[in-house]
């Protein structure tokens, strides 16, 4: 996908007539402010800090500036239709939800820019619009993802070793499960503390466990990392159609085949029809370990569900948990009788849960 910035090279006395233009008329959520102009006493008051940025009000020049996102018709579509579904799902986490606002398909920007320069036009009209002249710039995906060069690096978590493919493996890899993982824009490269918790507890608790189920999969790092330590069935669900590709990848990037993981993409607690089809087959068939690194919102909801997707003595893993929420997670646990709590980690902020399904 690319991401689209328009600058409009114009002046102070304009640019707020422009930027009610661009989103009254034509849509455009948000735009920039670039000039000269200093902070007045009512914008001093909103800031909490002590300099604020001198400013020159006899300098006319200003910039504005907006951003689109700029997709094929077709899948412009369908990233409507995904946030449609994402919102109508209470037990989404909508900060992480697709970018929903600025979509254009490359007729409609230039319909837009059409209609901009008839504006500017007929502005010059009765206000002074500088040059009036737009530029444009663009930045695809791959760009940002080629900064985490900078700052992505291999570490050890457990019994694991994640090191990114533009690095050689150390030495003191040696010993360990060794993950192949590249930062994406999928959520889940083993850093981040939840993540983490969830290898730290595989590593103990996953050993001998043959068929896995991991509920929001991500890149699918947790679910790779099953499959490195043994297991011979691993089946995987996420929300975010995106990370099929990453998934994929880096299934590739570890030597494992793509037929190793099965991805569903989908709710397993949804009431579409497929996935209805897949929790069915989930009761099933049960498995011995079930991961989940989402929210505390979600691991509650699927508290009383899981021990149906387990079989007797099978392992839940649940990470993502807040400090404030790990209360509310841990009675809920609690109240499930066929939940025995086997321990509970931390690191930072964040807890995860080790859960074993009773035998009755």
């Amino acid at each position: 996908m690319v991401w689209r910035k328009y600058s409009i090279d114009t002046t102070v006395e304009a640019e707020e007539i422009l930027a009610a233009f661009l989103m009254e008329e034509l849509g455009i959520e948000g735009v920039e402010f670039s000039d000269q102009l200093g902070i007045t006493e009512e914008e001093a008051k909103t800031m909490f800090v002590d300099l604020y940025p001198e400013g020159d009000d006899s300098v006319e020049d200003a910039t504005l500036s907006f951003y689109v996102e700029v997709l094929s018709k077709e899948n412009k579509e369908r990233r409507k239709e995904e946030v449609e579904k994402a919102f109508s799902d209470p037990l989404v986490d909508h900060s992480y939800t697709l970018n929903s606002s600025n979509i254009f398909t490359e007729e409609e920007c230039d319909e837009i820019l059409r209609a901009l320069k008839k504006e500017l036009e007929n502005m010059s009209s009765y206000c002074n619009i500088g040059k009036g002249s737009i530029s444009q710039s663009e930045t695809e995906d791959k760009d940002w993802l080629n900064a985490w060069h900078d700052f992505f690096h291999s570490f050890s978590v457990g019994d694991f070793f994640i090191c990114p493919s533009w690095e050689e493996v150390p030495k003191e890899a040696e010993g360990k499960i060794l993950l192949s993982v590249d930062p994406g824009t999928t959520f889940g490269t083993g850093q981040h503390e939840t993540t983490k918790l969830c290898l730290q507890a595989l590593g103990i608790y996953g050993k001998g466990k043959e068929r896995v189920l991991d509920l929001g999969t991500g890149s699918g790092i947790l679910g790779i990392a099953a499959l490195k330590m043994g297991a011979k069935e691993v089946f995987a669900t996420d929300l975010d159609p995106l990370c099929e590709g990453a998934v994929e990848e880096n299934l590739l990037k570890n030597t494992l085949s793509k037929d190793q993981m099965t991805l569903f993409i989908g709710n397993i607690l949804g009431q579409e029809k497929e996935e209805l089809a897949f929790r069915k087959s989930c009761e099933e068939k049960p498995f011995s370990l079930v991961l989940a690194n989402i929210l505390a919102p979600v691991i509650i909801a699927l508290a009383p569900e899981v021990p149906k997707f387990l079989e007797e003595g099978g392992i839940f893993i649940a990470s993502g948990i807040l400090e404030e929420k790990a209360e509310e997670v841990r009675e809920t646990l609690k109240a499930v009788k066929e939940w025995e709590i086997l321990e509970e980690l931390q690191e930072g902020e964040w807890h995860a849960f080790i859960c074993r399904k009773k035998s009755f």
